[in-house]
């Protein structure tokens, strides 16, 4: 059976757009290439030396779990299953390397402990869909290219945020195809979110279920900044639920598709796209986007280097910075936008004058070029709507100068 159609449509084309984004064949290749010894990669070592590897001989019983979900994914390349001494209730899954090696899938005691089998094979179930969608191979890339997330490039940190977080959700459903019964699930997550087993407390996953839809109300009306590695648990839960009433897949088998699945998910997926709530963010954003456009066409021309700047800095504020600014090149009173944005900042927050004049004249020297316009319209902007001096102006941009611009190469 092909499981495909199961992964959400722009969880599979942001895959694609990050994978090209990293150069994804090229990099591949290379780290072929500097491989010294054929090994699947450092994780094989830790997990050979420190973990328990799952056998038909050692453990028939856990090895015929792992087995039968496979078989029930219809997951064709070997994989080696561990087990790791690790109370914390957590698995992953690591793609291989080479055709002829084995994917490599950890589960952490703590969950062998904490769950049952029918709850077992959901999270083995969910660690396979990583595999089947090959989304656990873009993540080894990712970590490769950026090893220290903290230095991760602010212009894709928030994209491939929500790319991971669509990868959950994708993965969820596999797990749902393995394990069958959302009860079961919804006890997997009670037990992931408390700790607790279910058995001490009258679990019931009707009353869990109904609690959680207040608690996605809640975070659909804040709409909280969600900046976690993985889609908070309440999204999680209702994506499976609607996907547990979906006609995605059949009684016959075949996948198809699904309207209704979709819009209800598009409404879940808006809510992980905040980036941030606050009102002066949503100003700033507006500021950011509005001004940078009318800063790059004061010479009647928008660079490719001014779009990239505005495109840069916009990215701290929105996943997906170029279609935000391109509903500008539409509006007519973008210079209304512009300046009613400036004028909520500086309410809110007057320090912030400085950061955005700051702004604009980066914008200017984007191009390596300066004009008289661009000048003229930051004086105007400066003394008129942020309250500087001429002077003052004249300053803030002779400081920028001095310390940023880089003229264009003589000819």
């Amino acid at each position: 059976m092909d499981y495909s159609n199961l992964r959400l449509e722009m969880e599979e084309s942001l895959g694609k757009e990050i994978y090209e984004f990293l150069e994804g064949d090229i990099i591949k290749e290379i780290i072929r290439e500097a491989k010294i010894e054929k090994i699947e990669n450092n994780w094989k070592f830790i997990l050979e030396g420190h973990s328990f590897k799952v056998s038909a001989n050692m453990a028939p019983s856990l090895y015929n779990i792992f087995d039968e979900v496979t078989k029930k994914l219809n997951f064709k390349d070997k994989v080696d299953f561990y087990v790791t001494n690790n109370a914390e209730l957590n698995a992953f899954a690591i793609s291989r390397l080479e055709d002829d090696e084995n994917h490599l899938i950890n589960i952490n005691s703590g969950l062998i402990d904490k769950l049952n089998d029918d709850e077992l094979k959901f999270i083995i179930g969910h660690e396979i869909g990583h595999l089947y969608s090959k989304n656990a191979e873009i993540m080894k890339l990712i970590q490769f290219v950026f090893p220290d997330p903290d230095h991760t490039p602010i212009i894709v940190k928030h994209k491939l945020g929500l790319w991971d977080k669509l990868s959950e959700l994708t993965a969820d459903r596999f797990g749902y195809i393995a394990c069958s019964n959302l009860e079961v699930i919804l006890s997997v997550f009670f037990k992931l979110a408390s700790g607790l087993d279910t058995k001490r407390i009258n679990f019931d996953y009707k009353s869990y279920l109904e609690s959680n839809d207040g608690i996605l109300e809640f975070f659909n009306q804040s709409q909280g900044r969600n900046l976690l590695s993985h889609p908070i648990n309440p999204i999680r839960i209702k994506s499976l639920e609607l996907f547990s009433k979906s006609k995605l897949i059949s009684k016959s088998g075949k996948s198809r598709k699904d309207k209704n699945l979709e819009e209800e998910m598009e409404k879940l997926i808006d809510i992980l796209m905040v980036v941030s709530s606050s009102e002066i963010d949503m100003h700033r954003k507006y500021f950011l986007a509005a001004g940078g456009l009318i800063m790059a066409n004061v010479d009647a021309e928008i660079n490719k280097d001014e779009y990239e700047q505005i495109v840069k800095v916009l990215s701290g504020f929105t996943i997906f910075p170029k279609r935000f600014i391109n509903q500008f090149f539409q509006e007519e009173n973008i210079i209304e936008i512009f300046h009613k944005a400036a004028d909520n900042i500086i309410e809110i927050n007057p320090s912030e004058k400085h950061n955005m004049l700051g702004y604009l004249v980066d914008i200017t020297l984007a191009d390596k070029e300066i004009f008289n316009k661009e000048i003229v319209f930051l004086y105007e902007f400066g003394t008129k709507h942020l309250g500087f001096t001429k002077k003052e102006v004249a300053q803030i941009i002779a400081d920028i100068v001095q310390k940023n611009f880089m003229p264009k190469v003589f000819s």
